[in-house]
């Protein structure tokens, strides 16, 4: 199946070369964990004793990546092929580098197939986003990678009322043969343009792994985005302090189009202490206390001028019913657009702190620049 996927996202990038209406390439190198899929550029740990308590003193490390990725599209497709350059030490001697894209079709109106191994956000459900994150989670994306199938469709005055279907599977060339390991996946989405959008997903369906998301948004003010969802085992840790057998999110956010202000809060966090594991119900506890995942981010920015906007997030991510679990990070940045388009640089400083306080300063710096943008 591995084969099979490959060779199709190198049709798809084939033909994209020979038959594409619209090239696009993009470039970002730096260290920012947010743009470049690696670690930040400057990093500050602070080092421990061997009881686990905090020295005075900090460690450093330095690590630089880039991403290089290429957007091809026609009539009757889109691809995306995506490199990225990981390094461990700034000499470059301990590297890692990885491929990652996807080829889609138009079959017939309609009708569209996909493969590769990752679809990024190409088939989500619309009110699965989260604002201050801007991100779809992985609960919220119907198809993640591997191969699979959309319809789409829109009816009634000026198509104002708009769906897609998709299903697919996933996974390695071993996990076929494994129903806890086979990925089965298949969601929904309907919206009705500047009114609300509903979708929900299935992952993992074929064995003793699903995870499912039933989400619903509104879009009915404009600059104001308003979802909620709820999530049977969600074990996406980037949203969520520790997985969960159920779990509610809630996102909202909303552009002050006059002043340039933009302000946006996402909200996850489960309503018991349950969670699965191989298809077992498990809990958290601590000398007989219930402990409950949670996580909270909010960001707010300001564009001070049209070449610049500064702004601050923040997350916090602990279990309700142990206060020691807590960690915060704080990342006041700015986005800065070079002149003659050429580019934005983002800079800024990541501080993550604990029960002990501070524990690591980092320096996420990095530069995005168009290398090409052909259409024809």
């Amino acid at each position: 199946m591995k084969k099979i996927v490959s060779a199709m996202l190198a049709g798809v990038l084939v033909c994209g070369a020979l038959n594409a209406q619209a090239i696009k390439v993009t470039n970002t190198f730096g260290g920012d964990s947010d743009n470049t899929g690696s670690s930040d550029l400057f990093t500050y740990d602070r080092q421990k004793n061997e009881d686990g308590s905090y020295k005075d003193k900090y460690g450093n490390t330095t690590r630089a990546s880039d991403r290089l990725q290429l957007d091809v599209s026609g009539k009757d497709f889109d691809s995306r092929l995506r490199m990225e350059i990981g390094t461990t030490k700034i000499n470059g001697k301990e590297s890692t580098v990885r491929f990652r894209g996807y080829g889609r079709f138009k079959i017939v109106d309609g009708f569209q197939v996909i493969a590769g191994n990752d679809f990024f956000t190409k088939a989500s459900v619309d009110a699965g986003y989260l604002a201050a994150s801007d991100d779809y989670p992985k609960y919220a994306r119907i198809l993640q990678n591997g191969f699979g199938g959309i319809v789409k469709g829109s009816f009634g005055n000026d198509n104002e009322k708009y769906f897609n279907v998709a299903g697919g599977i996933k996974g390695t060339d071993d996990s076929y043969n494994d129903k806890d390991t086979f990925g089965l996946d298949a969601g929904m989405n309907f919206g009705i343009k500047n009114v609300m959008s509903v979708g929900a997903s299935l992952q993992n369906m074929a064995g003793n792994n699903l995870s499912a998301g039933v989400f619903v948004g509104l879009n009915n003010v404009e600059n104001l985005i308003l979802n909620a969802g709820y999530i049977y085992n969600n074990t996406d840790t980037d949203f969520i302090a520790k997985s969960a057998k159920n779990t509610i999110s809630l996102s909202a956010g909303y552009k002050f189009q006059e002043s340039g202000i933009f302000l946006a809060a996402d909200v996850m966090s489960a309503i018991s202490n349950e969670y699965l594991e191989d298809g077992e119900t498990k809990k958290y506890e601590n000398d007989g206390k219930k402990l409950i995942p949670f996580l909270a981010k909010g960001c707010v920015s300001y564009k001070a001028k049209d070449n610049l906007t500064a702004g601050v997030k923040a997350k916090v991510a602990m279990m309700i019913g142990d206060d020691d679990s807590r960690k915060t990070e704080l990342y006041p940045n700015i986005v800065y657009t070079l002149a003659d388009k050429m580019g934005t640089v983002t800079t800024g400083v990541r501080l993550n702190l604990d029960k002990d306080g501070l524990y690591k300063i980092a320096i996420p710096l990095s530069w995005k620049c168009n290398l090409a943008d052909i259409k024809k």
